[in-house]
């Protein structure tokens, strides 16, 4: 046993506290000691955020895809209204000769009734003025009229002006590729 001098001896004391505690730190051993992150919880934590990003950059492409065929779609339907609104704005039978399926000459902007858009293509497509749309020259309308039956109005007939019932098919088109169809009624008024 050392012995030191009285001054010293308390001193001495505290050192010798001082590295056993120090001595214990470094034999501490697990996680309960340590500060931080290993490489592998690090690399772990990398791949579970990679993976919730590209989910979430999917979700997002996805999103603008739907967003984009929605676009279309409205286009389209908007595009088939314009043709509506024509026709229900046309007189069913030709003013001059009611019984004629003759077109009109002029185009779409001289047609006089119903009847004369028939068969149609328009491309750029019409609105509802008649006049061509320049910046949609990509889309087309294609206009089909059938007679139907007044009483079976799932029958059609051959074209006929002096009966009273026709359906206005109309098929949208965008870069060649069909993207709605709609059709409808219209009837003449009756002559009473």
């Amino acid at each position: 046993m050392l012995h030191y001098p009285r001054g010293l001896a308390f001193a001495a004391i505290q050192f010798d506290i001082f590295a056993v505690n120090a001595i214990k730190a470094l034999k501490l051993t697990g996680r309960r000691g340590r500060k931080g992150f290993t490489l592998v919880e690090t690399a772990l934590a990398m791949v579970i955020v990679g993976t919730g990003v590209m989910a979430l950059l999917e979700l997002l492409a996805a999103g603008s895809m739907v967003n984009a065929s929605g676009t279309t779609l409205t286009t389209a339907v908007n595009l088939a209204n314009n043709i509506h609104e024509i026709t229900i704005g046309l007189p069913f039978q030709n003013p001059t000769n009611p019984t004629s399926l003759a077109k009109d000459s002029g185009g779409p902007t001289a047609y006089t009734y119903l009847w004369d858009m028939n068969g149609d293509t328009y491309s750029p497509p019409l609105d509802v003025r008649r006049n061509p749309i320049a910046t949609y020259s990509n889309w087309s309308q294609k206009v089909t009229i059938n007679t139907v039956d007044p009483t079976n109005v799932t029958a059609s007939r051959p074209n006929d002006p002096t009966v009273p019932t026709a359906r206005v098919s109309v098929v949208i088109t965008h870069n060649g590729a069909v993207v709605y169809q709609v059709s409808w009624l219209i009837t003449a008024p009756n002559p009473s």
